[in-house]
This record gives structure tokens, C-alpha cells and sequence, in this order.
């Protein structure tokens, strides 16, 4: 469990411009939301979107979020998965890449 919830909380610290909330797509499929509390995952969501638009990148919809299994890090799928974006922790900075 603290694997997975470990990334969720450092990227909900972020400081990070978030214009507006994004829908979540009705079939998303989020994983490891399990190991954090409900209450936390809007705030998960819109600092992984405002670290993608912050880079100039597109996400009008949340298709899929799950953390990485063994680094700290989650994918973000947007756009009826269209664009996915991997988020990770290195050396304490926040790297995204769009792949």
C-alpha cells in the first residue's frame, strides 16, 4: 500500500497551475484508488492535469489514472485515450513525458 499511495501524496503537495477541474470519462478506469481516500482523488487528478497543461500538453478528459508498480510515479490517460502522460518523481522534482 505504500508504494502505490506514496506517489498520489507527493504529487497532491505539488504546487501547480490548475485552470479547471476535467471530467472524468463515465468508463475511466482509475486504479489504486483504493489505497487512498476518495476525498483525495479530485485533488490527485487536478495537479496531474495541471502539471500536463502547465507543459502545454491537452487533457479535456480523465479516460485512466493508475500509479506505476515499482517507482514513484502514475500514468494519466486523457481524451478517450488518446494521449497518455507518464508522471514520476526524480531526485524530488516531477518529470512528465508524453508518450
Amino acid at each position: 500500500m505504500f508504494k502505490i499511495a506514496l506517489p498520489f501524496v507527493i504529487l497532491l503537495s505539488c504546487q501547480c497551475a490548475i485552470a479547471q477541474p476535467v471530467p472524468i470519462e463515465p468508463d475511466a478506469v482509475i486504479s489504486g484508488a483504493n489505497e487512498m481516500q476518495r476525498s483525495q482523488l479530485p485533488s490527485l487528478i487536478e495537479s496531474a492535469v495541471g502539471l500536463i497543461r502547465s507543459h502545454g500538453w491537452k487533457c479535456d478528459s480523465i479516460s485512466s489514472v493508475r500509479p506505476f508498480r515499482m517507482s514513484p510515479g502514475i500514468a494519466v490517460i486523457c481524451n478517450q485515450y488518446n494521449y497518455t502522460y507518464e508522471l514520476w518523481d526524480q531526485g524530488g522534482n516531477w518529470l512528465i513525458a508524453l508518450k
